[in-house]
């Protein structure tokens, strides 16, 4: 079986466009301790980079701790709001570590012709309708086109994922998302919204993931500079309803879980992103 069907069968689809199903869960031991300034009650989830210190590293989800890191010093499976390292299967995961930028702690990633991303399961429901964060990084892959399998690396992305009751499927989308859950032993989002920092040319139009449909992918910040941040803010009630509204008509569902990551494994590229805080407001 080629790799690329073996990322379908794993994760519900290919590279990281289609591969965070495994957030739905919770499951996992590399999530990051909440801070006694994260409140029960914060609508500011998942949990700020900029309220942890600096210097930490988040472990992949099948590596060993970190010498001292024992169990006890991590959170509960399903606490909202957590951070987690989830990795492709085959693949190198990315380098994900808290840092330092201008006097504010953000979220570094580093891709060396890998692919991984940090999710985080959220409160429901989310308050308002925008949810903002700022990006950069320090290089691009060569040559990555939105739509193309052999050319999907980006240099960082943001993820919002859905679940939707069963009443609002087809039949073929519940026998496929069951199928998919099964497999994999943990629940598969129906659908999922991706945002791009490229730097070629593209408009924020829905493109689907070229490895699933249930995956569309929007180009956030097209034209992007090497070293420079970048402030976004989107509408992903708007967003939702543009890239999936007609196959999911209806109220728009709230997100469940959001990710960030960075890939390079199509193309073999290296290079180096940040992330700054996720807001929903």
């Amino acid at each position: 079986m080629r790799e690329a069907r073996r990322r379908i069968m794993r994760w519900g689809g290919g590279g990281l466009a289609g591969a965070l199903a495994p957030s739905m869960s919770g499951a996992g031991s590399a999530s990051a301790p909440v801070r006694d300034g994260a409140r029960a009650g914060d609508s500011l989830h998942p949990l700020r980079f900029s309220d942890q210190p600096a210097g930490r590293v988040f472990l992949a989800s099948d590596q060993a701790p970190l010498p001292g890191e024992g169990a006890g010093a991590r959170p509960a499976a399903g606490d909202p709001g957590i951070w987690r390292h989830q990795r492709l299967r085959g693949i190198p995961p990315n380098r994900f570590h808290l840092l330092e930028d201008a006097g504010t702690v953000v979220l570094g990633v580093d891709v060396a012709a890998s692919a991984s991303a940090l999710i985080a399961r959220l409160r429901d429901p989310v308050r308002g309708s925008t949810v903002s964060w700022r990006w950069r990084s320090d290089g691009f892959p060569r040559d990555a086109a939105v739509g193309q399998r052999d050319r999907d690396d980006f240099a960082a992305r943001v993820y919002l994922m859905f679940d939707l009751p069963e009443d609002r499927l087809s039949l073929a989308d519940r026998v496929m998302l069951g199928g998919a859950s099964l497999l994999q032993r943990e629940r598969v989002p129906a659908a999922t919204l991706v945002y791009l920092l490229h730097a070629g040319s593209a408009d924020d139009r829905p493109v689907p993931s070229p490895f699933t449909d249930r995956v569309m992918m929007m180009v956030a910040r097209p034209q992007a500079s090497a070293g420079r941040w970048y402030q976004e803010a989107r509408d992903w009630q708007r967003d939702f309803q543009t890239a999936f509204g007609s196959r999911y008509p209806g109220p728009v569902p709230a997100p469940a879980a959001v990710a960030v990551g960075a890939d390079g494994d199509q193309t073999g590229a290296v290079f180096s992103a940040r992330f700054g805080d996720l807001v929903f407001s």
